[in-house]
């Protein structure tokens, strides 16, 4: 089939739209919890303390409107 390795090549390279990690997932939306119950800073060392990404902690805390929402 012509076409099928380029197709394959971009689909590698595509964000994805959903986290696959179950557990980080989780934990994202706890933390989100814990910003409108406790505030950023629980909410970011709660986040830290369980090796969420910094990228992930910024955007999901800092920039609300960058969240996805699914």
């Amino acid at each position: 089939m012509p076409g099928n390795r380029s197709r394959k090549k971009r689909r590698k390279y595509q964000q994805r739209l959903r986290r696959r990690d179950q557990i980080t997932r989780m934990l994202v939306d706890l933390g989100i919890h814990y910003l409108s119950t406790l505030g950023l800073e629980h909410a970011g060392n709660f986040l830290r303390q369980q090796n969420v990404p910094d990228a992930v902690i910024a955007r999901v805390l800092l920039f609300p409107r960058l969240r996805r929402r699914y």
